[in-house]
């Protein structure tokens, strides 16, 4: 019998490469979206599925993305934010960590439209749009929190400077200050992210 032959180098690459967490990847501009398992790079080892819907100037717009994503920039659960003007975001996400996992929908959060007696101050600029309120904002439903945020957006080629200050519910609370990829062309560069328990409405609109 002849000799065990050496293992070519880079082979052990390859059989890494190819025990890699393999997720649905897939974008649409609908509220689900289905695409074809890719292996992801050693590095993402949690597959994600983001749903969002944005509400602006009387339009709307849904996206859902899949993707592989950095365990560390995973930040599930449901948000919602609501700034003056009645523009709204309302997102999702969820994360998993074996093959294929994120291949199931998730559903858009809703919010209730009931005042819940606290406020908080309002402005938002956002590409072209820029509303500087004076004036503090209503909050409802679970939306108990006042989130103050200010950075870069990226969808696919347009980039949109934006600064905003509203209402959110406790999801919202989790975003820092670092770069995000939430999915294919939808990074985020957040230079300032603060996030503090809504005042009463008979009360100072002032951080505690």
């Amino acid at each position: 019998m002849g000799q065990p032959q050496p293992i070519p180098q880079g082979a052990g690459t390859l059989l890494a490469t190819g025990s890699a967490l393999q997720c649905e990847v897939c974008a649409s501009r609908e509220q689900s979206c289905s695409g074809p398992l890719q292996p992801c790079a050693p590095w993402e080892g949690t597959c994600v599925t983001v749903v969002a819907e944005i509400r602006l100037e009387g339009s709307s717009m849904s996206y859902t993305g899949k993707l592989c994503l950095e365990p560390k920039n995973c930040e599930p659960g449901p948000f919602s934010l609501t700034f003056p003007h009645n523009v709204t975001v309302r997102a999702n996400i969820a994360c998993c960590d074996t093959d294929g996992c994120n291949a199931g929908a998730i559903p858009v959060p809703t919010v209730s439209s009931v005042p819940n007696g606290r406020q908080c101050p309002s402005i938002l600029r956002a590409g072209p749009y820029h509303w500087n309120e004076k004036d503090v904002l209503a909050c409802t439903g679970t939306e108990d929190h006042c989130v103050v945020e200010s950075g870069i957006f990226f969808f696919g080629h347009i980039k949109m400077r934006n600064t905003a200050a509203g209402c959110g519910s406790p999801g919202a609370c989790v975003k820092r200050v670092l770069v995000k990829k939430y999915a294919q062309g939808m990074p985020e560069i957040l230079s300032h992210a603060k996030c503090f328990p809504a005042p009463r409405a008979s009360g100072g609109i002032g951080e505690p």
